[in-house]
């Protein structure tokens, strides 16, 4: 050690002993003791518990996120901050652990009483510590606190001061200390977990991006994940962050090679440019109407929440910024934007989910303004229309350039040559803006005359139990539509209910759907009952679909009969069947019934029971023909088990007789019998 490590580490071991930080050990495992190099110059001493954090159960409990403690200083105009005294180390360590923390250094070896930094649990036993004892403060949303961290924060000084006592009251009573010289009281600006905080306004903290201009190129991976840690911090200030940021995240990757050209050059300066010109963030208001600008890349996608200021200006209340997967940047430009969209509602989902204005959302791709109307809906975007249905919002088209915090950084050249021109990726004959007016007046009439729907309106306006299986509260009525759980009511009308399978069968842009497929898009939008055995009826009968689509059910080809030998003696070869489940005659519901094949066509009728086996078939042929006719040369019968079974196969090949099976499901085999 140098000799002003020696003295630091006097220094350090002096003073914790003395106020019982930490005490001599005898303990069988230790960590290495080391000094790193404060800014002042000065020495921090850390101990470095890699190998103990390995093997220690982590504490789940988490850690507050900066983007909800912020969005809690809403109306917020004056500020108190505190910063406790010697944070983790106001947490002892369970007496009988503290072995396992021991550190040694050239003055031998000492074990911790109390947390230190670098344990692997100490933030998430400190927040947990500090949540407990100010949790009903916290409740009442008058603090924010993260880590040794509190902002205590209000509207008026009056109301600020009556919290301030509340908080130091709750540190009094736990022992807990400040430090002086780093609380704040009574202010309108704040630092906060590196942000500045005005009244309805976050910043950037400027002192922490006063070198961000006269940051070098980077040279090695090291170099630029440095940097691009410092960005992720305030990525929610720079609009399309990822999309500027991919191809630089593009060389942070394990096996790609370092390579740094123009297009890298262009994104560092431009990140750079952005940062410094330190954008404010709006805190946002529930209360009041927001508007959701996206819009997506070949890249990425990018949104910005907006929402008036006290002026009635739009200013940002924040910015979201993700870059596309492999799979998703080969999505049509379609989906990519409807991506964006859905990535900005899920970002500030506890913003616009069940917010009392409706949501308007901006975006450059005009066709999205029809999504909910489209007719026909792929896998994915099915699953996306589910999640959209729980939000009120309005999609709205609008150029790129008229909204340029989400557009223009997502479209540089240097991020790949994109078509100036639209795709319409669904063309207008998918969309359907409002129910055809002839059919919705068809639809209303037909139902003033329907039996279950007067049934189902006079159950609901006299209050009267419903006379169904399914619950009056299946059934509403809108614009003077009876709608069964959302889906219009077709009445039983045959003519009706066939306008409607042409309107989603027959027409062009549907092609001729399935039963299943067409099934699924009328209820979308209709119901009755025997929805699904009429589709099906309608179908099989339509011409179209007959004979254009692929017959999974080709003809077989024609029957050709076993050949028969004109020189065969009677009964030579016979073919055999069953008729069973007769009327019961002398205890007999059965016949066997053999007939001469190739030579007379005679029929023999053996009366027998329905659960003849082999050998009573066997017997019943010896007693009837056998001792007229001798024994045949071949066998023509079915599959049953009298024929098929081991016994009936083993006497045919020892008597020399040929055993012939029909085709199983193929009567047509043993036609004679049959």
């Amino acid at each position: 050690m140098t000799p002003q490590e020696e003295v630091a580490l006097d220094e350090f071991l002096t003073e914790n002993l003395r106020k019982g930080y930490i005490r001599p050990s005898k303990s069988p495992m230790a960590s290495p003791f080391f000094f790193v190099d404060k800014k002042d110059g000065t020495l921090r001493p850390c101990q470095d518990y890699r190998a103990l954090n390995e093997g220690t159960i982590k504490n789940a409990y988490p850690l507050p996120l900066i983007g909800d403690l912020m969005d809690k200083l809403r109306n917020a105009k004056y500020f108190t901050k505190l910063d406790l005294r010697s944070g983790y180390n106001n947490i002892r360590i369970k007496d009988g652990d503290q072995h396992k923390a021991a550190f040694k250094t050239t003055r031998g070896l000492f074990e911790p009483t109390v947390m230190f930094f670098g344990l692997c649990n100490s933030p998430a036993t400190f927040q947990m510590f500090m949540n407990d004892i100010f949790r009903v403060i916290i409740t009442e949303e008058a603090i924010l606190i993260y880590m040794d961290d509190i902002l205590i924060f209000s509207d008026n000084l009056e109301d600020l001061r009556r919290k301030t006592n509340r908080v130091l009251n709750v540190l009094q009573e736990n022992n807990l200390f400040l430090k002086p010289e780093k609380c704040i009281f009574e202010v309108q600006e704040v630092e906060f977990l590196g942000m500045i905080i005005r009244p309805n306004n976050i910043h950037m903290d400027p002192v922490k991006l006063a070198g961000i201009q006269q940051w070098p190129e980077p040279h090695t991976v090291k170099q630029l994940r440095s940097f691009l840690g410092f960005c992720n911090f305030y990525r929610r200030f720079i609009p399309n962050y990822s999309s500027i940021a991919y191809p630089l995240n593009e060389l942070t990757r394990t096996n790609e090679p370092w390579k740094w050209n123009e297009l890298r050059t262009n994104a560092f300066t431009t990140l750079k440019n952005l940062f410094s010109s330190q954008p404010a963030l709006l805190i946002p208001d529930k209360n009041k109407p927001f508007i959701l600008e996206t819009d997506a890349s070949k890249v990425a996608s990018g949104a910005v929440l907006y929402q008036a200021n006290s002026n009635g200006d739009l200013q940002p209340c924040g910015f979201i910024s993700e870059a596309f997967g492999p799979a998703q940047q080969r999505y049509e430009v379609y989906d990519r934007e409807l991506l964006g969209i859905i990535r900005g509602l899920t970002a500030w989902r506890h913003y616009l989910l069940g917010a009392p204005h409706t949501t308007i959302i901006w975006c450059d791709h005009k066709n999205l303004s029809y999504f909910r109307a489209a007719r026909r809906l792929t896998p994915r975007q099915s699953r996306w229309n589910l999640f959209l249905s729980q939000f009120d919002i309005s999609i709205t088209h609008k150029p790129g350039k008229d909204i340029p915090g989400a557009d223009s950084l997502s479209r540089r050249s240097d991020y790949g040559t994109e078509p100036d021109e639209e795709r319409t990726l669904l063309p207008d004959a998918l969309f359907i803006g409002r129910i055809d007016v002839d059919l919705h007046n068809r639809i209303k009439d037909a139902q003033t005359t329907d039996q279950l729907a007067n049934t189902i309106l006079r159950a609901k306006t006299l209050n009267i139990p419903s006379p169904f299986k399914f619950s009056l509260d299946d059934w509403t009525i809108d614009s003077n539509l009876l709608l069964f759980r959302k889906h219009i009511y077709i009445p039983d009308n045959k003519d009706l209910k066939q306008q409607i399978l042409h309107l989603f069968h027959d027409l062009p842009s549907f092609g001729h759907p399935g039963i299943f497929k067409t099934t699924s898009l009328i209820c979308q939008h209709y119901w009755w009952p025997g929805l699904t055995i009429f589709v099906k009826n309608f179908i099989n009968g339509c011409a179209a679909c007959q004979q254009m689509k692929i017959n999974t059910h080709p003809t077989t080809p024609p029957l050709t009969p076993i050949p028969a030998d004109p020189s065969a003696l009677p009964f030579q070869s016979v073919s055999i069947d069953f008729i069973t489940d007769l009327p019961l005659s002398n205890s007999f519901d059965s016949l066997m019934v053999i007939v001469d094949h190739d030579s007379s066509k005679g029929i023999v009728l053996c009366p027998c029971n329905k659960t003849i086996d082999a050998l009573g078939t066997a017997l019943l042929y010896h007693q009837n023909v056998y001792r007229r006719f001798g024994l045949p040369k071949r066998i023509i019968s079915d599959r049953g088990p009298q024929f098929a079974s081991h016994v009936f196969q083993t006497l045919c090949s020892r008597l020399g007789i040929k055993s012939k099976l029909s085709t199983a499901y193929h009567p047509q085999t043993d036609g004679q019998t049959e």
